[in-house]
């Protein structure tokens, strides 16, 4: 028997195998419990409750035969006063003082205790500069020295990939650097305010913000010019606009260039206070290890992600201040588990390694994942793809999966035959406006030109008469980031077991194959990242 026939019975074995694996509606019920329960008080990263929610991770995945570790991730917190002020000068009015928390948020400056910021304002649209999508927000504006103001998300006619990336935060603020901003004022539109409910925001803003610290000590990705941004909510947005508010809406509704005129920041200036404390912390990545069994692939790695932190306590919503993370995301370390223990009860490892990593702080812009990716246990050449899972609605059973990223590289081809065996559907994202795939932990690995899928449940419930987009846009807006994403809401434990089945084939299918992942050519993401792998 040759060589090459061999290594194809392994694999036929291993994947036969893989079949045979149970995942359990127990397991789920069970780990969600302890993960989502009042006595972690909200797993906030940087408190002691993550920390007993790492211990528990690392002792489940020790359980399941994976060597397990903690990386502890350097970080400065950043909290803004109450006392903070915006006051906006338009030629010939009285002067508007908006307060924090109240019409406007900031999580703070980073970089300063007292940051004062007085300039003139102009607009750009969307602040996003796309040579490829032949657009440019900042064309005819001149930026330099000035407060840039702009509106959240990107054009709805990018494609997804493009609008993603465009919406990131961290993207728009680079941006405005880079054309001579000196801070960023983002606006509130109509359908994000009816998207994500004001007091909502308020409640988050509060806890402040997280940087990961560099080896010099600085936080990591804060400019030094342009550290302090703040969000001005529906009604301080409409009173900035004045009279030119509806049309401004109305053109953003309607797809235009809102760069374009009206502009409705013509003549204003406006004065930024802000005032901020700062504590260093840290908090742990765990990060969990199953050696491959070829003698060569076992120095590559799929890595598996899902955060466990979530956003600890805040001002209390109907009497209840501690925010459990059931869905968002005790359900993907959930899965993680669970596909930990798939893994280690194969009769075979894998060819290729297998990283677990349950990250912390990504509900503090994805800070533990991408101190990983900048700082990995491995090295980051070896890492072939990444799986993420985050924030399975588990509301009801679908016969469907999303997957994420799935056009982007050939993992979404090992993905649809994935799918094809289970005989599943793989259905497009419903909500693109949402711009989820760099909302979470794969938007680092991307970033390092690392190919990812991310994975969530489907629209096509089982149960009849079940509109699940319907149920997934109502609970975005009612439960998300909210105390009532507790165990007593609507739970199906067995609706974790499609995707957490499948990401678990997936990976082991990835681990198994000769080639790793690659970038599908033209791809935006791997044209913009992928180059330097």
């Amino acid at each position: 028997m040759g060589a090459g026939m061999k290594r194809l019975l392994i694999i036929l074995l291993i994947a036969s195998s893989a079949h045979a694996q149970t995942f359990r509606t127990e397991a789920f019920r069970a780990h969600m419990r302890f993960l989502a329960s009042d006595a972690l008080e909200g797993r906030g990263a940087a408190t002691r409750g993550h920390l007993v929610a790492a211990e528990y991770v690392a002792a489940q995945l020790e359980l399941a035969g994976v060597t397990a570790s903690f990386q502890e991730v350097p970080l400065l917190a950043t909290v803004a006063s109450a006392d903070s002020t915006v006051t906006l000068h338009r030629e010939g009015e009285e002067p508007l003082t908006l307060r924090a928390f109240d019409t406007f948020v900031t999580s703070g400056d980073p970089l300063r205790a007292e940051t004062k910021i007085e300039a003139p304002v102009v607009f750009a649209g969307y602040g996003v500069t796309a040579r490829e999508q032949r657009y440019d927000d900042y064309a005819g504006v001149d930026a330099r020295g000035k407060i840039v103001t702009m509106f959240t998300g990107a054009p709805a006619a990018f494609p997804n990939a493009a609008r993603a990336h465009y919406s990131s935060t961290l993207n728009k603020i680079t941006n405005a650097a880079e054309h001579g901003a000196v801070a960023v004022l983002f606006l509130t539109s109509p359908k994000e305010a009816a998207r994500t409910p004001w007091p909502r925001v308020v409640r988050g803003s509060k806890l402040g913000s997280m940087h990961w610290l560099q080896a010099d000590g600085k936080p990591h990705d804060v400019d030094p010019v342009v550290s302090a941004n703040v969000t001005l909510g529906l009604e301080a947005t409409k009173q900035f606009f004045g009279s030119e508010a509806v049309a401004v809406f109305q053109t953003l509704e309607s797809g235009g260039r809102t760069s374009r005129p009206p502009r409705g920041a013509d003549g204003t200036s406006a004065l930024l206070h802000i005032r901020s404390s700062h504590r260093k912390t840290s908090s742990p990545n765990v990060a969990g290890i199953l050696r491959g069994s070829d003698p060569v692939l076992r120095d590559e790695y799929v890595i598996y992600t899902a955060h466990l932190d979530h956003l600890g306590i805040t001002e209390a919503v109907d009497g209840d201040a501690i925010n459990n993370g059931a869905f968002d995301n005790a359900t993907g370390i959930a899965a993680l588990l669970e596909i930990a223990r798939a893994f280690g009860s194969l009769p075979k490892a894998p060819r290729r390694s297998i990283l677990f990593l349950a990250t912390t702080a990504e509900e503090k812009g994805l800070r533990g994942a991408d101190y990983f990716a900048n700082n990995p246990t491995v090295p980051i050449a070896s890492i072939v793809a990444n799986i993420n899972t985050d924030m399975l609605l588990i509301i009801h059973r679908t016969r469907d999966l999303v997957a994420f990223g799935i056009d982007s590289s050939d993992l979404g081809d090992v993905a649809r035959t994935v799918a094809g065996e289970m005989d599943i559907e793989l259905s497009p994202d419903r909500f693109p406006e949402e711009v989820v795939f760099v909302r979470s932990d794969q938007y680092p690995f991307i970033r390092r030109g690392i190919p990812a899928l991310f994975v969530n449940v489907g629209y096509h419930a089982i149960e009849s008469g079940i509109d699940m987009a319907e149920t997934v846009k109502v609970w975005r807006r009612t439960r998300y980031h909210s105390p009532s994403d507790d165990l007593s809401q609507r739970i199906d434990y067995g609706a974790a077991i499609l995707p957490a089945e499948f990401n678990f084939r997936l990976g082991l299918a990835v681990a198994n194959r000769d080639a790793r992942p690659r970038w599908k050519p033209g791809d935006f993401f791997g044209q913009t990242f992928g180059r330097s792998r």
